[in-house]
């Protein structure tokens, strides 16, 4: 060939020329879904004559084509881009925009931010395969409400900046001679009506933050939607629900206002930003009681001067039956003097495991009677996980009617060995969540307390009967078994 390098560039261009005619827009396609990976249906938006996925809330996940290159990608959401004021409407952090897109083959996509030292939020991607991304937060235009693009692409102009709703560039890019990704879709959010902002002050009995089962609503209590300066106060009902009518596109504070003797186990604010197109309904606010009275008293207490004298104070023996407590054969039991309580308590052993699950739920059962405990103290045990202490003894109580005789030989042995060492713990004190401390002393959780004057192994700690009662220790003797 007479001019090898002539000829070269030649060839260069053509192939360019040739790639550039064969580039395209949604080459791989995404898709938006929601957290789970579940298309959102779709219809023909009549002005841009393009397909549009139509979503009930803001919760609007991008997935990525399963077929989509590895590599740096700028993700963003616009309106729909026709002219009509266009304009760019996320609102997070524009580092937040750049996406590592690893692509582990047969779909199984997995993101990060390169550029943020953030996590990006995911869901699942398409059919559950790999992360999808959640496009929050972003605004609406005003010119075309709720109406929205998602965007995603390798080649972006950065010349005007974050907000130019322009700037990724689709066909041929020239530092790469390589055809750019651009891919977008449209989307919805609502269905025109007004948008209402809601929530939920609940009880967190179990202090974990979350709304468990059986956590009842709070009545009466104040939150504040605060926007611009200006606040507006909504009331929980009888529920604890509470709810925010016809909200605009804006940034809210969510605040909870306190009451006095409550501690929040959850934020008291939250930062909301809403497009107004959808409701809006903002994580539970979860609160609990300052604190309980949970200061156990051991069984030792309960079988020396000051323990029987609040069982003849208060009245317990006459409640002893309906526990269901038994002695050491088996049999149903009822102490009707201090004396037969003090021996039933004192000969308390593990040889029927049911016989040391009622000692320790008695002792429990005279606890919550003289107000040492409330039924609302929560324990954490291995085994059972966080359970009140109401709860734990009307598991005992079931047990023990249930299977009134477990030598070594039966089934249900197992299951009440646990139940009876959480009494045990609870009412040593060593297992306590929301406890306020013996008697406001400090107990916590795993606090020491010592057996609260109580001790089969003692000297008549806590109160003098004229003798002294050499007694073995039921810890010791638990401990022993």
């Amino acid at each position: 060939m007479k001019y090898p390098i002539l000829s070269s560039i030649l060839s260069l261009a053509l192939s360019s020329a040739l790639a550039a005619q064969n580039c395209s827009d949604n080459t791989y396609p995404v898709t938006l879904v929601d957290a789970y990976g579940v298309p959102a249906p779709t219809t023909l938006d009549p002005v841009t004559n393009e397909p549009v996925s139509r979503f009930q809330n803001e919760d609007v996940y991008v997935a990525f084509d399963p077929n989509i290159p590895s590599g740096t990608y700028y993700v963003h959401v616009t309106d729909r881009v026709d002219g009509v004021a266009d304009m760019v409407l996320s609102t997070n952090d524009p580092m937040d925009r750049f996406v590592l897109i690893t692509n582990n083959g047969a779909g199984n996509i997995t993101l990060s931010l390169p550029m943020s030292a953030n996590a990006p939020v995911t869901g699942l991607g398409l059919g559950g395969i790999g992360q999808s991304l959640l496009l929050q937060p972003f605004t609406s235009n005003p010119a075309e409400p709720c109406q929205f693009k998602a965007w995603c692409g390798d080649w972006w102009d950065l010349t005007n900046g974050p907000s130019n709703p322009y700037m990724l560039q689709g066909g041929l890019n020239p530092n790469t001679m390589t055809c750019a990704v651009r891919s977008y879709s449209q989307f919805q959010i609502g269905d025109g009506t007004p948008a209402d902002l809601s929530g939920v002050v609940f009880a967190d009995a179990n202090q974990n933050g979350e709304q468990d089962t059986g956590e009842a609503g709070l009545p009466g209590w104040t939150v504040n939607l605060v926007t611009n300066g200006v606040s507006v106060s909504a009331v929980t009902g009888n529920d604890g629900s509470y709810q925010f009518p016809n909200i605009v596109c804006a940034e809210y504070s969510v605040e909870l206002t306190m009451q006095s003797g409550f501690l929040a186990t959850t934020p008291v604010v939250y930062q909301i930003e809403s497009c107004g197109c959808a409701d809006v309904e903002v994580a539970p606010f979860g609160v609990v009681a300052n604190c309980l009275p949970c200061d156990g008293h051991t069984i030792g207490y309960w079988g020396n001067c000051n323990g029987l004298q609040k069982v003849q104070q208060l009245g317990i023996l006459p409640t002893l039956p309906a526990l269901g407590i038994v002695n050491s054969c088996g049999q149903r039991v009822a102490p009707g003097t201090l004396w037969q309580f003090d021996h039933y308590l004192q000969q308390a052993n593990s040889t029927n495991m049911a016989y040391m699950l009622s000692a320790q739920l008695v002792a429990m059962h005279s606890n919550v009677i003289a107000g040492f405990v409330d039924v609302n103290c929560v324990i954490e045990e291995n085994g059972l996980g966080q359970i009140t202490i109401g709860d734990l003894m009307q598991r005992a109580v079931l047990s023990l009617w249930a299977h009134p005789f477990t030598n070594w030989c039966s089934p249900h042995r197992a299951e009440q060995a646990l139940l009876k060492n959480a009494l045990d713990h609870a009412n040593n004190n060593q297992n306590w969540v929301n406890a306020c401390g013996c008697n406001n002393g400090g107990c916590g959780n795993n606090g020491g307390c010592g057996n609260n004057g109580g001790s089969w192994g003692g000297n008549n700690q806590g109160g003098s009967c004229g003798q002294n009662h050499h007694r073995r220790s039921p810890y010791r003797r638990r401990h022993h078994c």
